[in-house]
């Protein structure tokens, strides 16, 4: 079980950096989920091209295109990844879970927390890890029509569809230029092929 936690957040952490670099091939399809409604599944097939077990580093590879991954020591030693490994990844687009003020000059970021098991994501196909993500970024806006906020983060401007009534009467609080934190929900899944 260690092995494939250790595996699954590597992957998972190198499926979020795929998103900054240009050129990943990443294929999606929609997917309903109890309590979230749609959301979007993606699929990224991806090499191990190596591992540095003493810096905590796993360097992946998907055609030309190389991204360095820090897997967190709470997941354990990197002694069950090898170079050459082919994955599949499949990330689900986060689920807002929460929002709140950011800290007075705080600046955009990402922090991932431990694997979890919550409830956001109960009849996902296939076996995936959910963990929590929390964003600080920029508030553009909200429409209560059409329950989509807009925000800019690290990754740069991004729009986001929010279910929950709690987290949506929060945001029509929040004014545009507010740093704010949100608090996602992701799952991913791995297999090695």
């Amino acid at each position: 079980m260690l092995k494939h936690m250790t595996i699954i957040i590597a992957i998972s952490v190198a499926g979020a950096l795929a998103g900054c670099a240009t050129g990943p091939t990443v294929t999606s399809e929609t997917v309903i989920v109890a309590g979230v409604g749609p959301v979007t599944v993606e699929q990224m097939n991806v090499e191990i091209v190596d591992v540095d077990p003493d810096s905590r580093i796993v360097r992946v590879r998907q055609g030309r295109n190389t991204w360095p991954v820090d897997v967190p020591e709470v997941f354990g030693d990197l002694m069950n990844i090898n170079a050459g490994d082919r994955v599949q990844i499949r990330r689900v687009e986060g689920a807002v879970v929460g929002v709140r003020p950011a800290r007075r000059g705080a600046q955009a970021g990402i922090v991932y927390s431990e694997t979890t098991t919550g409830p956001s994501f109960q009849n996902l196909p296939e076996k995936f890890v959910v963990r929590t993500l929390t964003l600080t970024a920029k508030f553009e806006n909200f429409d209560p029509a059409t329950r989509i906020v807009n925000y800019e983060g690290p990754l740069g401007p991004r729009t986001h569809t929010v279910v929950d009534p709690a987290i949506q009467t929060a945001l029509k609080r929040m004014k545009r230029g507010d740093m704010v934190q949100l608090t996602f929900a992701e799952g991913f899944h791995f297999q090695k092929y």
